[in-house]
């Protein structure tokens, strides 16, 4: 048996068999899209912003340690007393750097003292610091 089809019943056949996007499908998935990549974007510089601040608190705070340990294990302490600071160094302590290393020695006693050492820098408008403090009696005790 031969059937014959009508136009109309042609194009009602083609109507149902089309599978395509329409032109508001294809701007909704893009304007998805776009949503989806402006949020991956944003993650990704926040994530390289707290990464670098993370590295900088990181290094002023190796930084003070280095001098804490260099501090106690001097022998006379009372070539300490009093303090001191170097100005714009770097993480290796070298000249050119974002950090000022200061630190103050206190008497706590005829043989012990209290050593503070501070780093601080600049992080666009404010100053940030890092404090630490130790009693030593000198050579590393």
């Amino acid at each position: 048996m031969v059937e014959i089809y009508t136009h109309q019943t042609v194009e009602h056949i083609c109507r149902e068999n089309q599978r395509g996007f329409s032109l508001i499908e294809l701007l909704i998935a893009m304007a998805i899209l776009a949503l989806a990549m402006l949020a991956a974007g944003t993650m990704q510089f926040s994530s390289v912003r707290n990464n670098s601040s993370g590295n900088i608190v990181t290094q002023a705070n190796m930084l003070a340690k280095s001098k804490m340990e260099e501090l106690k294990n001097t022998t006379d302490l009372t070539t300490i007393d009093g303090g001191g600071a170097e100005d714009s160094i770097n993480a290796a302590g070298q000249p050119g750097g974002i950090y000022d290393l200061s630190w103050t020695v206190a008497n706590l006693g005829s043989s012990a003292r209290r050593i503070t050492v501070t780093v601080e820098w600049n992080k666009g408008t404010q100053t940030r610091s890092i404090s630490i403090s130790s009693n030593t009696r000198g050579n590393g005790v």
